[in-house]
Order: C-alpha cells, then sequence, then structure tokens
C-alpha cells in the first residue's frame, strides 16, 4: 500500500514547478461534506479510501497535494490492495489559523494475492489546511512500525472482523464489497444491506475459530456483539455465530453466507 506520506517529494514539485490541478473522472472540486473539522477532514480521506471512493478521498487533497502525485490514476493505483485505512489516536500537536498539524497511528490492512493479508501500523502526521473555509489534506508522513503477514486461515478471521470494523465504522461499500455474490443477493441490493444497519453502533466480533475447512474456503464460528440505538433504547445483542467463507479468484476472501443466534439481550441505560 503507497501511502500518501511523502512531503519531502511534494515540495521539490513545488519549488521546481507550477502547480498543476489533475483531473478526477469520478469526482469533482469539493465533493465533500461542508464543516468538517480537521480530525473529521482526516478521517473522512480513509473511510472514503476503505470504502475504496478514491475520487471522493482525492477531492479532499489540496491542489498542491494532488500535484505531488501526478494524476489521479496514481492516486489511485497507490490503494489499489486496500483494504482497510483505518487511523486511530487522531491529536493535534500545531495549530495556526489556517494550518493544524494532526499526529496519528494509522493501522492498514492489505490484500497480498488471494489469500493472504498484511496488517501494517504506521505513526503518521497530517498537514490540514483551511481552504476557502473547508479543512484539506495538504501534506503528511508515515514512518511504518510494524507489519504482519496473516496466511490463509487468519487471512480469514481478519477480513471477518475486518467486515464488522466497517458496519461499526460506517463503511457500508467496504462491507457489501466483502460479500460473495450470492449473498449480496440475499439482502435484496445495497440498499436495503445498509437500512439494516441504521440504528448499528457498533459490530464487533471475538472468538473466531475455524470450525470446517476445505481447499481455499473455511466456516469461521464465532461470538457477535452489536450495540444498537434508537431514540427510545439502547440494546446490546450476543449472538453465536458462524459464517461460511471462499476465496474467490482475483477478489480474496469473500463471505458467502452467516447465520447468527442471539443468546442474550440487555438494555443498557441510554449513553
Amino acid at each position: 500500500m503507497r501511502k500518501i506520506f511523502s512531503l519531502v517529494l511534494m515540495m521539490m514539485c513545488l519549488l521546481l514547478g507550477t502547480v498543476t490541478v489533475f483531473a478526477n473522472p469520478y469526482g469533482g472540486s469539493h465533493t465533500f461534506p461542508a464543516g468538517m473539522s480537521p480530525v473529521q477532514a482526516l478521517q473522512y480521506f480513509h473511510h472514503k479510501i476503505t470504502d475504496r471512493d478514491f475520487g471522493l478521498a482525492y477531492d479532499i487533497l489540496t491542489d498542491s497535494y494532488k500535484n505531488y502525485f501526478g494524476s489521479y490514476d496514481n492516486f489511485a493505483k497507490g490503494y489499489a490492495t486496500t483494504l482497510f485505512s483505518r487511523p486511530e489516536s487522531i491529536r493535534v500537536i500545531a495549530e495556526a489559523e489556517t494550518a493544524v498539524k494532526l499526529a496519528y497511528t494509522l493501522r492498514a490492512t492489505d490484500w497480498e494475492g488471494d489469500t493472504d493479508v498484511v496488517e501494517q501500523t504506521f505513526e503518521c502526521t497530517a498537514m490540514m489546511k483551511d481552504v476557502d473555509g473547508s479543512w484539506m489534506l495538504e501534506n503528511g508522513t508515515g514512518k511504518l512500525v510494524s507489519r504482519q503477514v496473516l496466511h490463509s486461515r487468519q487471512a480469514a478471521v481478519a477480513v471477518l472482523k475486518g467486515y464488522h470494523d466497517s458496519i461499526t465504522h460506517k463503511e457500508m461499500k467496504a462491507a457489501w464489497n466483502l460479500l460473495g455474490d450470492k449473498y449480496k443477493n440475499s439482502f435484496g441490493g445495497f440498499t436495503a444491506f445498509c437500512n439494516g444497519f441504521t440504528t448499528t453502533a457498533s459490530s464487533a466480533i471475538s472468538e473466531a475459530t475455524p470450525v470446517a475447512d476445505g481447499p481455499n474456503m473455511t466456516a469461521l464460528a464465532y461470538t457477535l456483539t452489536a450495540k444498537d440505538v434508537t431514540p427510545e433504547t439502547n440494546v446490546v445483542q450476543v449472538f453465536k455465530g458462524q459464517a461460511e467463507m471462499e476465496v474467490v479468484p482475483g477478489r480474496g476472501w469473500r463471505i458467502m453466507s452467516a447465520r447468527n443466534t442471539l443468546v442474550n439481550r440487555y438494555f443498557p441505560p441510554k449513553w
């Protein structure tokens, strides 16, 4: 996964010539929501990378940062294998009227072939710039802290956990993309799939264990804890579940089906 963090080269581009804004065929100028804070703008960028909405991620870069990549296609190719891109512990380390410098930890997961995934952790900074009243990503740095390759069934577990993390983060396209085609059809389409999670505050699995195996396929048993918030109440539900997963050539591990049995439900105070 080629990260966008390379301040030195970007500054060389600025010194050597004028800034040229390259066309983005999938988005446009200021397609992102108005009124985001610097932290929200950085989170938005990584949400769009995970959702594979690369055009929308590209649009929140400043013109000079777009110029660094040379073209929209170069930018998108840098994330061709990206599965998840999740910033954590975002904090302000420097601040001025029109610029804010953020530090954060980035946890990135990428495909390595069809059966394996790579989990990497970076310590990063990002310079956010106020452009006409909107915070945009101006440049950044990233230092690799850890790297782990997960093979075969370990990768399947990471994909299943990542699916539920995507539900929690409302990265619905990312979650949808991890389903097999027949499983997608069982929801009646993407809109219906999203509607099923409108009240979901978090969805997390634990104790994921292979219980059946075949060539490039596995079945994982797990515990699912789902938290939902409605205007009337909060509800926490615990399920015992099983997911059938299979490697789809050129697409990696996909969830072909899943079934969950409710084992506990309680209603905590409103949070």
